[in-house]
């Protein structure tokens, strides 16, 4: 096989198709995915366009491969503008029922309602993590969550 078989063209931002044969490989795949694999919590810190999101496409379809069920929240996406706690942490349960339960009638809304006079928006997630998503999941859990820095930029968390 030649490389003159494939397109390259030059990508700003975002992902590479996880068959690009401009990837390259290094040792951190390896080590993230291991970590992932045995339930490690890890981070990957990195300047902007290093490759971070293409090795994450990378290690959720070889989980995904496996078994493993992959859910990816995206915080660029939440916004900031008129952001409360409420509408933040609905937006990560949103994400969450979107990767992990695509196929299931969960009423994540109504769930997310009944609740609201009870508990904080935070323990709120926790149940809902505990409760919904843990036991509807018989498989590994792995989720991910990009540019995590929008969490300094949000009022209502400690600075």
């Amino acid at each position: 096989m030649t490389l003159s078989r494939y397109n390259f063209e030059y990508q700003f931002g975002g992902s590479l198709d996880s068959n690009a044969p401009t990837y390259v490989t290094r040792q951190a795949d390896a080590v993230f995915y291991e970590a992932l694999r045995a339930g490690q919590f890890c981070y990957v810190l990195n300047s902007r366009q290093m490759g971070k999101s293409s090795l994450r496409v990378r290690a959720m379809q070889k989980l995904q491969r496996e078994g493993t069920v992959c859910a990816f929240i995206d915080l660029t996406g939440m916004g900031k503008q008129d952001l409360t706690p409420e509408k933040w942490y609905a937006g990560i349960i949103q994400s969450l029922v979107s990767s992990c339960l695509p196929h299931s009638n969960f009423q994540w809304r109504t769930w997310w309602k009944k609740r609201q006079d009870l508990l904080s928006p935070v323990q709120r997630l926790s149940l809902f993590l505990e409760e919904v998503l843990l036991a509807e999941i018989k498989q590994n859990v792995v989720i991910f969550v990009d540019e995590i820095d929008r969490v300094l930029s949000q009022t209502f968390f400690p600075g």
